[in-house]
């Protein structure tokens, strides 16, 4: 039986993978040096990839009874990476993933002295890659010059009904991003 919704489908004849969004790794390079194994082990999400195309509005000009339309400028050239690690604790009873946070944090400031660091000591560096079920790379993202943006709050509500382990959601300001498609021929 030769059915031509997949005879004449040049994906099903060439066998072509589909893209899976749960095969993709962030290593984070923060500035105080923690261990990026351990900070891969515990991502379990990352969202606003889609802002490394900013919208470009359209602008209009009227010229006697015509419309004319042109694109505008991008409304914003940064990106905001929400990335929501797991948390565990140590042999040591800490919660490493939340004081490696909270201390990148703090190089920014310091809400217990109140001091202000400077973007040169506060800002890190990660790349995202997304692969195939094979383990081949297809897309890289290097995202520089990061620091999270919001303080590290990892456990705001404790609940007798609440039975999921704890996470941390973090927000990571991006001022310049290096997207490569690795498979673009």
């Amino acid at each position: 039986m030769s059915l031509p919704h997949y005879t004449q489908s040049r994906t099903s004849n060439n066998k072509w993978e589909p893209i899976s969004p749960s095969l993709f790794e962030l290593t984070l390079f923060t500035p105080n040096g923690d261990d990026t194994a351990l900070l891969l082990d515990h991502v379990r999400s990352i969202g606003g990839l889609d802002l490394l195309n900013p919208v470009i509005e359209a602008i209009g000009q009227k010229s006697k009874f015509a419309d004319r339309s042109f694109a505008g400028m991008p409304t914003q050239t940064f990106v905001d990476l929400t990335v929501v690690f797991s948390l565990n604790l140590n042999d040591a009873n800490e919660n490493f993933i939340y004081n490696s946070m909270r201390n990148w944090y703090k190089l920014q400031y310091d809400p217990a002295t109140g001091e202000m660091g400077l973007k040169k000591d506060y800002t890190g560096s990660g790349i995202i890659v997304l692969y195939n079920r094979a383990g081949q790379i297809f897309r890289k993202v290097t995202v520089k010059d990061i620091f999270p943006t919001g303080n590290p709050a990892s456990i705001d509500e404790l609940n007798y009904d609440i039975n999921e382990p704890a996470e941390l959601t973090m927000v990571f300001r991006c001022d310049n991003c290096v997207d490569e498609n690795v498979g673009e021929g």
